[in-house]
């Protein structure tokens, strides 16, 4: 069997709040020889690309935000049933998600659980029938779904690791390869596993990248197009393929699976900061914590951290 391994980040440019990491594998039977396999065709007509034509939507994130009164309904569609066939469990609230896809840190203000209904706009038995349909076709196809994965790192961490490494680049690439080694780590995988990254910017060469990340490993270089760059890396009779894409989420459904899992966590983890603040300063607007609309919120709260005794390099990312 082929393993592929999707990973990608939600939140690096804003102000405010957490920058996710998100990792999702699945195995298949299928010859690498041929090319990627395209899993949305596998899976469907269960799993598709758009929340209006399939029950179970998985695409690039941001075409997944819904401008409903339920604006991550989409999301939770997406990506809640894998969460629950690759955990064997059934999640009923906000925390049992964040509990299930790995964040054991959901930051400095507390909040009560959420039902997940009324987040999605699905009753138990509802979620549960999704849950199965995808199970079923995931049996009868020979795929096995492994691993939905998730970190959040909070403004405090994220401000002490700009510091130490210098850019936020750094950051992002440190945090998304300690995902990575977490997910091997859980020894899910089949041999010689295929890991996809969601390419950032104009960087094409990444040898010395994975040299770092994969101390006295050998690495060589398979292509480094504009496009696609990619690599073997053995070490200790072990050996990883990885692969840096553009547009990998339209390419690779684990890719897209992984971008979901970030962008839910950070959503989540926001809805909490702003029920918190809201709470010691009601009919404070709330924010998605981008910049612009960050520095309207900061300016909003006035003194309001400092009474609460939060420092505000906790609250706000200095880069």
């Amino acid at each position: 069997m082929l393993t592929l391994v999707g990973l990608d980040e939600a939140g690096f440019g804003p102000l405010l709040g957490p920058l996710c990491t998100g990792a999702a594998s699945l195995s298949l039977n299928f010859d690498p020889a041929q090319g990627p396999p395209d899993l949305w065709s596998q899976l469907a007509p269960v799993v598709g690309t758009s929340p209006r034509a399939c029950e179970i939507p998985v695409t690039d994130s941001k075409k997944l935000k819904s401008s409903s009164k339920l604006p991550i309904r989409n999301l939770l569609a997406g990506l809640v049933p894998f969460v629950e066939l690759a955990n064997s469990t059934e999640l009923r609230t906000d925390e049992d998600l964040l509990r299930a896809i790995g964040v054991d840190d959901p930051g400095p203000f507390e909040a009560a659980p959420v039902d997940l209904e009324q987040l999605d706009g699905l009753d138990q038995g509802q979620r549960s029938l999704r849950r199965a349909k995808l199970g079923r076709i995931a049996a009868e196809r020979g795929i096995q779904i492994e691993v939905v994965r998730a970190k959040a790192t909070h403004p405090k961490s994220l401000n002490e690791l700009f510091e130490t490494l210098g850019n936020k680049s750094s950051a992002n690439t440190t945090l998304l390869f300690g995902l990575l080694r977490e997910v091997l780590a859980l020894d899910k995988h089949q041999e010689c596993p295929r890991v996809v990254v969601d390419r950032q910017g104009g960087l094409m060469r990444y040898r010395p990248l994975l040299a770092a990340k994969f101390h006295g490993a050998d690495i060589t270089a398979v292509a480094e197009t504009p496009d696609i760059s990619r690599y073997r890396v053995e070490r200790e009779d072990k050996t990883l393929h990885i692969g840096f894409e553009t547009q990998a989420d339209a390419q690779h459904l684990p890719v897209a699976l992984a971008s979901m899992a970030a962008k839910t966590v950070r959503e989540l983890l926001m809805n909490r900061l702003n029920a918190f603040f809201a709470q010691h300063q009601p009919g404070l607007k709330p924010t998605a914590g981008y910049v612009q609309d960050g520095r309207r919120w900061v300016s909003e709260i006035g003194d309001l951290p400092e009474r609460l005794q939060i420092p505000r390099r906790d609250l706000i990312r200095n880069r």
